[in-house]
């Protein structure tokens, strides 16, 4: 009652309701939306190409090729299964043993890349990055 009395007055004297503080968003991925949302090579080839190794990893600077200790791929945002809470299983593509022929010539291809393989680099993939921040620095 008293509440609504103080927020009616408030109102009155043309005092602007206090502000609430707004939690952030989801983390912003790497938009696979041209991929009908579905993480497959070309979309993967796309976030490569679009990659620069030289600046520091983010949710949409990343190597998608890269694999953590595990041997696990990453998600649609560089996070990987199991070291970050920003992990988001993608949707990934039915495959065949005829298209995973067809994509192994096409990684043999982008391994000519000077950027296929760095390591070291503030683009490039760190434990130290995933694990428990579930964000990137």
């Amino acid at each position: 009652m008293l509440a609504t009395t103080i927020g009616a007055l408030a109102l009155q004297v043309g005092l602007s309701a206090p502000k609430t503080q707004v939690r952030a968003s989801a983390p912003q991925m790497f938009d696979v939306s041209p991929w009908k949302n579905i993480w497959n090579f070309d979309a993967q080839k796309a976030c490569f190409d679009a990659w620069d190794p030289e600046k520091p990893r983010s949710y949409t600077n990343f190597n998608p090729f890269e694999r953590n200790g595990d041997g696990a791929k990453c998600d649609t945002n560089g996070c990987f299964p199991g070291e970050s809470r920003g992990y988001k299983s993608p949707l990934r593509p039915d495959v065949s043993w005829d298209q995973m022929q067809k994509e192994k010539v096409k990684l043999d291809d982008l391994a000519k890349s000077p950027k296929w393989g760095l390591k070291g680099k503030p683009g490039c993939y760190s434990m130290k990055w995933q694990t428990g921040l579930g964000a990137p620095p």
